[in-house]
């Protein structure tokens, strides 16, 4: 698993440059989600191998589900300012 885990960390960030390019502004988009996403399941593996969440037990449902929902906010939020910044002009001044 940890050679995969480094082979695509290698790979990734190549691909995304060579699929988007680098002036592209969802480059670094995917590259921090994406890197991002794997560093996270990675932690949740870890959590739920150790038993430190159990889902079920407690409140463990409940902040598991905010640990998935905090990620899917900010890449959602994050997503949602590069929309703005490229479709709604800023006009300062006046």
């Amino acid at each position: 698993m940890i050679v995969g885990v480094l082979a695509f960390i290698y790979a990734f960030p190549r691909a995304i440059i060579r699929w988007l390019g680098e002036s592209n502004p969802w480059t670094p988009y995917f590259y921090l989600y994406g890197l991002g996403l794997v560093t996270f399941l990675i932690g949740l593996r870890i959590i739920l191998r150790a038993r430190a969440c159990q889902p079920g037990r407690g409140r463990d449902t409940f902040w598991f589900g905010v640990l998935l929902a905090g990620f899917i906010f900010f890449a959602v939020l994050h997503a949602a300012w590069i929309l703005a910044a490229l479709y709604f002009p800023f006009k300062g001044g006046a």
